[in-house]
């Protein structure tokens, strides 16, 4: 702190508002692949009643938003009736190759899940018959693979699109999706909070301890 400022409060206050303006911003006919990928119920708060990025949160997503100028990423959309899905990957090589690149802390023996549906749905949007997925660590290492497009993996995404959209019309929040990433997500006592209110309740009254 210099001269009664907290300048690095400032500055995490700066990069959090960077990172709202770089964020996701569709109407409810507009579903980016990336919102329906995650946690449903996560993109849902994320439109509807947002809470501020964390620090941490924020960085990354601006390195990420960075990443994709870097490499002139492209958003494209995907008509479907009246429903739209926008896709943006990182790179496209040679007007046929499509590359997402994953910042990790620690290289993975196989691709994620949602990159794999990230991966494959942008294969579609773009019409690509081949896509790759990098991994890669702030030390320098990284790991490709090589991602089959697939008709089914790409429905999956289109389903939960048209779910998606309709809980936001009707304004309804979408069922929890556990999962590990739950632990981390800032939405976490929005889903589980009442859980850990009634376990709390069990421990004062003493119902199912051991004596």
């Amino acid at each position: 702190m210099l001269g009664g400022r907290n300048f690095h409060k400032l500055i995490e206050d700066e990069l959090v508002k960077i990172s709202k303006n770089i964020g996701l911003n569709y109407d409810l006919n507009g579903i980016h692949v990336l919102e329906i990928t995650r946690c449903s119920r996560l993109s849902y708060f994320e439109r509807m009643d947002p809470l501020i990025d964390e620090f941490s949160h924020a960085l990354s997503n601006i390195f990420k938003s960075s990443l994709q100028k870097l490499l002139n990423g492209i958003t494209r959309e995907y008509k479907i009736d009246d429903l739209a899905i926008y896709a943006t990957v990182d790179l496209i090589k040679d007007n046929e190759l499509i590359i997402n690149f994953v910042p990790v802390s620690q290289i993975p023996d196989n691709p994620h899940p949602k990159d794999l549906l990230y991966t494959n749905a942008c294969m579609y949007v773009f019409d690509k018959e081949s896509g790759f997925i990098v991994y890669f660590t702030p030390e320098g290492k990284y790991v490709e693979f090589n991602i089959s497009k697939s008709k089914r993996m790409f429905e999956q995404v289109v389903r939960r699109a048209r779910i998606l959209s309709l809980l936001l019309k009707e304004k309804k929040t979408p069922v929890v999706e556990p999962s590990e990433l739950c632990f981390s997500c800032k939405y976490y006592q929005r889903c589980y909070g009442q859980q850990k209110e009634s376990e709390h309740l069990l421990d004062v009254f003493g119902i199912g301890k051991k004596n």
